[in-house]
């Protein structure tokens, strides 16, 4: 009797499982990598082109490489069915993390490559700016013996540039309130993440007790956030009665982690 050959079933399942990522036609996409302030190449930044929101069946393989000293890598990309876009993130030593956002019409205009090119030669078509450590800061400047409630709205425009070496910002707050008025690139400082201290240089950190006084953020309040400085006791008052819909500390999106494909 004939034995089943399990491998003829098989196959045709994992072609499809496969088939997805394969029917794409991916092209040439070259990315440059540069200093955000001096423009200067960055050479052995690797860099990552993903599709985070699609799902991984439908979604083509992602594309990670180096760049050479030209501070160029040469990725490949191809436009995904849904209209969620294309991330391109990329590391290097002694740079905070750059990231840029693609829609899928971006990728669509990209040159698929032609027979017999040199797609080495082709120019960047997309640039990734970093800057360099440290990272951007955010510090709240409080009154003297000041206990209680902040409220910061932001103001942050791309119009506004960021001053050439500055790093951290620093905000006066006036009878519990404050205005963050500053360049886009503020946006890299999660509202959890900002620090705060007394006029007088005396640094208020994150640790509470029911003696010490410390600054904490609290909650977001629409467009705006709040923070408490005060003791242990006195931020859980404040905490207990804020609704219950109030949101999450702002952070870092661990989703977008957590959703990124890792395929080569």
């Amino acid at each position: 009797m004939r034995k089943p050959r399990f491998g003829h079933l098989f196959l045709p399942v994992l072609l499809a499982l496969a088939g997805c990522q394969l029917m794409y036609r991916y092209r040439p996409a070259p990315v440059l990598v540069c200093d955000a302030e001096t423009k200067k190449p960055i050479a052995d930044a690797k860099v990552h082109l993903f599709y985070p929101l699609s799902r991984d069946s439908l979604a083509p393989f992602d594309s990670t490489e180096t760049t050479g000293a030209d501070g160029i890598a040469r990725l490949r990309a191809a436009p995904p069915f849904s209209d969620f876009g294309v991330r391109v993130e990329a590391t290097a030593a002694g740079y905070a993390p750059g990231q840029l956002g693609l829609s899928s019409e971006a990728i669509q205009q990209l040159e698929p490559a032609h027979l017999l090119e040199t797609v080495d030669r082709r120019k960047p078509a997309f640039v990734v700016e970093m800057y360099a450590e440290p990272r951007f800061a955010v510090e709240l400047v409080v009154p003297p013996g000041y206990r209680g409630r902040i409220k910061l709205e932001s103001q942050l425009e791309e119009d506004i540039p960021a001053t050439p070496g500055q790093r951290c910002y620093r905000f006066a707050v006036t009878d519990g309130y404050v205005r963050l008025k500053g360049p886009d690139v503020l946006r890299r400082v999660y509202p959890s993440d900002y620090r705060a201290s007394y006029a007088d240089g005396s640094p208020l950190t994150g640790e509470m007790s029911l003696t010490k006084v410390g600054f904490r953020w609290l909650r977001a309040e629409g467009e705006a956030q709040i923070f408490v400085v005060g003791t242990q006791s006195e931020f859980d008052m404040q905490r207990r009665a804020a609704p219950e819909e109030q949101s999450a500390p702002p952070s870092q999106s661990k989703s977008a982690n957590h959703a990124r494909h890792r395929r080569m």
